[in-house]
């Protein structure tokens, strides 16, 4: 069978893709590497090392490669696997970037800007927002039309401390974005706490398989692109011990911003020997992560469990710099997150050398928690800017693993500490502790590496999401991104993909209205 739209990943990019198309008549079919339904598992590790009880718990399975500032290092990226992608673990912070993000002057080190404004984004936000029911209040910072928000609950007496702590301080806080946490998923434990809020399988999975014109096929890993010069023919792909090839009309990447350039170069053929798509040759450049340092506050009071309910824009614009957001993470201090964050540090640097004492780690995670008492974190996403000499490159003795180079230069530390010199003044009269002492790259939210851009030798798609090269491969993930903004990045990437689901819809429609016999032909697309 031959698919009008094949789709990798069914994450919030490629979730959002294909429902657009799918509702509008069009037959997808996502390819996802995880399973297809959350499985049942006895507990819900994120240090677990089990590649299948990994999968099982919807987390990615392996371990990525990287050299980070010449060192080498492999861990589990903070990354989700399966119908849902990166939301099945999120914790439903849906925020907009800021209008200045998309202004020329505010683009960094020549690598492009974004190919349309901010008011071309600003209705899809909207869009998103209904179809997710995100509560909170208004940005004070925000200078276009009000975000569609529904009132969030009522604030605890931790985080009402907290509140007016900032506002007494001089400070602009708001009620944080989330995605309306109905249905509840109990039971699993995300990045930043307990999950329960929509995720994109509610929203655009199940209703386009609900049309009939979508299939999901999971436990799908897609090895590479069979392309020619001007056009994808297939994907080649493994499902347990099968090889699949599957055809499309239209091929779609959704991946994330670390596997689908590592799937680009890992394709390369004959015809592009410097991987698929390439003739820029900045397929895998310009990776972009966000810093996110952690912070314990101390809020008086008689106590109750924080909430995701507070952020902080002040800083998002600083004089002749950018920053970024500050939010609340809805954790309080226990055993299982000291814990965690040890465990994390030992794959990285020179904290490897302390991997002998892993034992003994609970007996220092119950004094960690002891010590920080009833703390709340928060934490910072402070924007990254993008280099070239960043990025995601194939291993040749292991071309199937994912590895990235990424060097911390001096400049990103200086904006760390004078961030962190910034936001600790919001929080005086209250005792803090930084928990996140190096600069703390946020492995969730890569982005940049298949940038979108109207000069063909800066970018790798077109402001349409479509590839310069290849005529029916389109990309709908943080990739695309042109600057990483300071703010998680979910939002966007689900307003740029149902932009890009639309026009695409639009182009194929218009195509059928020009053939007799419907079919979707090659000038068109």
């Amino acid at each position: 069978m031959e698919w009008d739209i094949a789709i990798v990943g069914a994450g919030m990019g490629g979730a959002a893709f294909g429902y657009v198309l799918s509702l509008a008549g069009y037959r997808v079919v996502f390819l996802e590497k995880g399973y297809a339904d959350r499985q049942d598992v006895d507990d819900d590790d994120p240090d677990e090392s089990d590649p299948e009880i990994r999968l099982a718990q919807t987390r990615w399975p392996d371990r990525l490669s990287a050299l980070i500032d010449h060192r080498p290092v492999r861990f589990f990226p903070p990354l989700g696997c399966g119908s849902g992608g990166s939301t099945l673990l999120y914790a439903g912070t849906l925020e907009r970037f800021s209008r200045s993000n998309f202004l020329p002057e505010c683009q960094q080190r020549g690598a492009g800007g974004w190919p349309f404004d901010y008011d071309v984004l600003e209705p899809y936000y909207r869009r998103v927002e209904e179809m997710f029911g995100v509560t909170g209040t208004a940005d004070p910072f925000h200078d276009g039309p009000a975000a569609a928000l529904q009132a969030p609950a009522r604030l605890g007496e931790p985080d009402r401390d907290v509140f007016n702590l900032l506002m007494r301080n001089g400070y602009r806080p708001y009620r944080i974005h989330n995605a309306s946490c109905d249905p509840p998923r109990q039971g699993i434990v995300g990045q930043f706490g307990r999950v329960s809020p929509l995720g994109a399988k509610q929203v655009f999975i199940e209703p386009a398989l609900a049309t009939g014109n979508a299939n999901l096929i999971d436990r799908c890993t897609v090895v590479r692109l069979e392309a020619g010069q001007e056009r994808v023919q297939s994907l080649l792909c493994r499902r347990n011990d099968d090889v699949l090839t599957v055809k499309a009309k239209i091929f779609a990447l959704a991946g994330g911003a670390l596997s689908t350039p590592h799937l680009l170069l890992r394709s390369a053929n004959n015809v592009w020997p410097d991987g698929l798509a390439n003739s820029s040759g900045v397929v895998g450049c310009n990776l972009m992560f966000h810093v996110s340092d952690f912070v314990a506050v101390w809020p008086r009071g008689k106590g109750g469990q924080a909430q995701r309910s507070i952020a902080l824009r002040d800083f998002y614009d600083g004089p002749g710099e950018r920053f970024g957001i500050l939010q609340s993470t809805g954790i309080s201090v226990g055993p299982r997150h000291v814990a965690h964050f040890l465990k994390q540090r030992l794959d990285m640097g020179w904290w490897r050398l302390l991997r002998p004492i892993k034992p003994i780690f609970h007996a220092l995670a119950l004094i960690g928690a002891w010590l920080l008492g009833r703390a709340t974190i928060f934490a910072t996403v402070l924007e990254d800017y993008p280099s070239t000499d960043n990025r995601v490159k194939v291993l040749a003795d292991e071309p199937d693993t994912v590895h990235f180079q990424y060097t911390i230069d001096t400049e990103l530390r200086q904006r760390v500490m004078r961030f962190r010199a910034l936001y600790r003044r919001a929080f005086r009269h209250r005792r803090t502790v930084l928990l996140t002492r190096d600069v703390n790259l946020n492995f969730g939210h890569a982005c940049g590496t298949c940038r979108l851009g109207a000069d063909r030798s800066l970018s790798v798609v077109d402001s349409e999401h479509r590839s310069h090269d290849l005529e029916n491969l389109y990309i709908v993930d943080a990739s695309c991104f042109a600057s990483s903004g300071g703010v998680n990045p979910s939002l966007t990437i689900a307003a740029m993909s149902i932009r890009a689901g639309e026009l695409l819809r639009d182009r194929l429609d218009e195509a059928k209205g020009l053939s007799t016999e419907g079919s979707i032909g090659r000038n068109p697309i």
